[in-house]
């Protein structure tokens, strides 16, 4: 893969995943209830709500990440494993939470399956692109 493709793959990808997590986080604190109606068609029960904003601090633990990696990755890009570590770390709780979850509804089902696949894409995508400018780097040692 080119560098150039590389490179918007991952704005790309920064871009989108803050822009989802952020929202996560405000949805979570703002409005948890139209989460619960959203993605499930029920009302949330008595520890739904603290413990969708616990996973909303996961949420922006992300998005401080992956804002502080679109501003830095071009002068350090060890920030891009970082990222793909987060990213993995969430493919194990998006599987958990659908494999756990006693009904989604149809906007849920459409909106929570595709996540993991795509951290999955993501993580490789990131550590794609550390590799080839690691690897630019040592060539011009």
């Amino acid at each position: 893969m080119n560098g150039r493709l590389l490179d918007r793959l991952v704005l790309f990808f920064l871009w989108g995943a803050l822009i989802e997590d952020s929202a996560l986080v405000v949805i979570a604190w703002v409005a948890p209830a139209a989460w619960f109606h959203l993605f499930h068609h029920a009302e949330p029960a008595s520890l739904d709500v603290p413990l969708l904003r616990r996973s909303a601090g996961q949420w922006l633990a992300f998005s401080v990440v992956q804002a502080i990696a679109l501003w830095r990755f071009r002068r350090q890009p060890i920030w891009l494993p970082i990222v793909a570590g987060l990213r993995l770390s969430d493919v194990f709780t998006d599987l958990s939470y659908l494999i756990a979850v006693p009904s989604t509804t149809t906007v849920g089902w459409v909106l929570l399956v595709p996540p993991p696949f795509l951290n999955l894409v993501v993580v490789f995508v990131v550590l794609a692109a550390y590799r080839r400018v690691e690897g630019s780097r040592a060539a011009k040692r």
